[in-house]
């Protein structure tokens, strides 16, 4: 055993925190009901019993409260009104019924919430511009500064994340507010206990009609240095012509450490419920330029009364595949930082490129498919929860721009403050589902929230159901696997020194000890257990100092020791994917 697996598995001796496999859901662009080309409330009701036959056992859906309409709107990120739903989703019994019968179908219910910032045209933020005496400070207002020509100019030079300053000048105050995102997006200033009380009253107003938690949007940007420094340049340069949000280091800006504070009173207001209720906050942005989030959502969760689990940028950062040697740091990294568990991993979402793309694009079309099977499978056995994004269950690619969508159906603001090369759309096109109906039988309109890629037809659902191989199936059955295997659910993780392409590690849990292994490369390798698992774990699980196991080019394979009864019977010892 060589020394690091050692000081690695020293540090990793209790049980997690249970996990479970979350899905996101995009609304817009999962399922019209009413023929208006966009997704609504009672299209996700009416694709909840697909949805429970991936075995997920929650659903996290996106905003769907009134929003600006247009790019301000930000995908519904820029919240008007907290306690209403915007009609191009539906109504409030609407959501009441999707989820009274997301519950009689046992799944959990997460919403989104912003807390960071509400939109420009939100009540609290026209009373604040006006300066209306209980509303004046609820936002982070602050005088500019002069330069040498007598031009008045922001306070400092912190960046907005979506290009530019993070500062706008309102007319009507006359003042700069701070805006992390887009100007419509004016920030609260939750450092103020009386703010945070108001953003704790529109979460309670959710958590009595029964939901079971929230995704915590933005949870770096919560909070920011009242003395308002200017951050620190990561190189040391400054002044410079081409200034991006991610060259500083957010001293100042973000990730600000009273940020932990206020996700005790949110833990609070969660534990008064008699019910458990979830928190799943989102921390992908690091101080590091927007970079190393882990420590900062471990301190999220890791401190007394944190959040229930944080997902970060470590894993959906990763550009190529096969990166061996990165995902295996990744997970000792990660492990480290959540020792009792708590981590929720994730490969994509609706603002990162498609695992299916952003993994795949460089190899061969041979591969990309026991790719896209070996990724599933990695992400639902590695310690902490897993978030699927919806079309990852079907291998979905990228929508490329122009290609499938041209200029003149953009909806992402980003594409034009920060170039198309940053456009969030290609992830954000409908779910295809019926291969033979037009827009793949996400609406009967004639104008879609977004054009289906002529791509994804062969991707649709009801194309994958015929196919008992499909990676729809395959999905399917990997989840439903891994809800009775105890090592993956609450089990702890010991990397093994094993040369690229093969990664491998151990899930143990007092009930299962689980071999994990994954060729990552395009060639047959071969793995000895007796070259890297101690006398006591080769006797665990069942091998002879001869056996050799071959994988083949992508392969995965998971052998585990003492199954718990409830293990389904046709489920083998060792499961080769």
């Amino acid at each position: 055993m060589s020394k690091t697996r050692e000081d690695f598995s020293k540090a990793n001796m209790s049980e997690h925190t249970p996990s479970e496999v979350i899905y996101q859901i995009y609304p817009a662009s999962f399922f019209d009901s009413n023929s208006d080309g966009h997704g609504d409330l009672q299209g996700i009701i009416e694709k909840l019993g697909y949805i429970k036959t991936l075995g997920v056992d929650s659903i996290w859906i996106s905003p769907f409260f009134l929003s600006p309409s247009g790019p301000e709107g930000d995908g519904g990120y820029a919240v008007t009104d907290y306690r209403a739903v915007d009609p191009k989703f539906g109504t409030m019994q609407d959501f009441k019924d999707l989820l009274n019968k997301a519950h009689e179908n046992g799944l959990r219910v997460y919403t989104d919430f912003v807390l960071a910032h509400t939109a420009k045209d939100h009540d609290w933020f026209k009373k604040s511009r006006n300066r209306e005496e209980s509303y004046e400070d609820h936002y982070v207002w602050h005088d500019g500064k002069y330069d040498e020509n007598g031009n008045n100019i922001p306070p400092n030079n912190w960046k907005s994340v979506f290009g530019g300053r993070a500062w706008s000048w309102d007319d009507t105050r006359e003042q700069w507010y701070m805006h992390h995102f887009m100007p419509s997006q004016p920030a609260l200033n939750n450092n103020l206990e009386k703010v945070q009380d108001k953003v704790l009253a529109e979460m309670k107003f959710w958590l009595d009609m029964g939901v079971d938690g929230f995704r915590l949007d933005a949870l770096p940007f919560t909070n920011y240095d009242s003395d308002f420094r200017d951050n620190p340049w990561l190189d040391g340069q400054w002044p410079r012509d081409d200034e991006r949000w991610d060259d500083q280091y957010f001293a100042h800006s973000i990730c600000q450490p009273q940020t932990i504070e206020f996700i005790k009173r949110i833990k609070g207001l969660m534990d008064s419920y008699p019910n458990k209720k979830t928190t799943l906050g989102e921390a992908i942005s690091g101080p590091e330029g927007g970079r190393n989030s882990v420590p900062v959502a471990a301190s999220y969760v890791c401190e007394n009364n944190g959040l229930d689990m944080c997902y970060t940028e470590a894993l959906m950062s990763i550009r190529e595949y096969p990166d061996q040697p990165r995902v295996k740091g990744m997970i000792e990294y990660i492990e480290s930082h959540f020792p009792k568990g708590g981590n929720c991993n994730a490969a994509s979402n609706h603002d990162i490129p498609r695992s299916g793309s952003r993994m795949t694009n460089h190899m061969s079309e041979e591969h990309k498919d026991k790719i896209n099977r070996q990724l599933i499978t990695l992400f639902v056995t590695l310690p902490g929860s897993f978030c699927m994004y919806q079309g990852e269950e079907l291998g979905l690619e990228d929508a490329s721009i122009p290609d499938d969508i041209p200029l003149d159906k953009i909806k992402d603001a980003v594409a034009w403050s920060k170039g198309l090369e940053h456009c969030r759309d290609g992830a954000r096109t409908p779910m295809p589902w019926e291969s033979g109906q037009n827009h793949t039988g996400f609406t009967s309109s004639d104008d879609p929230y977004l054009p289906v890629p002529q791509k994804h037809i062969d991707n649709a659902v009801d194309m994958q159901e015929k196919d008992p191989n499909s990676i729809l199936n395959f999905t399917r059955k990997l989840i439903t696997w891994r809800k009775n295997q105890p090592a993956l659910i609450k089990g702890w993780t010991e990397t093994l020194n094993t040369p690229a392409p093969v990664l491998a590690f151990l899930r143990k849990s007092k009930e299962q000890t689980m071999l994990c292994l994954y060729n990552m490369g395009e060639q047959e390798h071969r793995f000895k257990p007796a070259d890297h698992l101690s006398e006591e774990e080769m006797k665990e699980l069942g091998y002879n100092t001869d056996t050799v196991i071959t994988l083949d080019a992508f392969d995965s394979v998971m052998k585990d020791i003492n199954p718990p009864v409830e293990r389904p019977s046709e489920a083998k010892n060792q499961l080769v994917l």
